[in-house]
């Protein structure tokens, strides 16, 4: 039995990927306090260039414990710029949250991410954040 789980966190640029990842290391108790991307207090944007900026360049790993499973979240960049940074994840990922902004709705850049999740058969959280009161997660697999 595998005691590790990596699981991304991928989406178009500005959806929320980040505040997601901060949303989840506070949920899991691993901070007191979720960062803010607009304050660049942010854990998975350490890059002086990225707290600047309020954008992911690189990706970055956190690890928790949840009993006896350890889990990395894998924060990834959204502008295309960057899409290397993504494609270099997918090899250990064992699942994806793709993050879809309600405001924006589904861009191009979430198109290519789905396909591309598909192609390597990862299995996907869609998740839909941004609005008021509620968020509507939808369960899917790349295969």
């Amino acid at each position: 039995m595998n005691d590790t789980i990596n699981i991304g966190v991928l989406a178009h640029v500005d959806a929320g990927k980040t505040t997601l990842t901060e949303q989840i290391l506070y949920q899991a108790g691993v901070i007191e306090e979720a960062g803010s991307v607009d304050q660049g207090s942010t854990i998975t944007d350490s890059l002086d260039m990225e707290r600047r900026r309020g954008i992911t360049i690189k990706a970055a790993a956190v690890s928790f414990m949840l009993g006896d499973l350890k889990v990395n979240v894998i924060d990834t960049p959204g502008h295309a710029d960057f899409i290397s940074e993504v494609e270099h994840s997918l090899g250990v990922l064992d699942g994806v949250i793709l993050v879809v902004s309600a405001v924006e709705g589904v861009q191009a850049q979430t198109r290519v991410l789905m396909q591309t999740l598909k192609e390597h058969g990862i299995p996907v959280i869609s998740l839909s954040i941004k609005l008021i009161g509620w968020v509507r997660i939808s369960f899917g697999c790349g295969t």
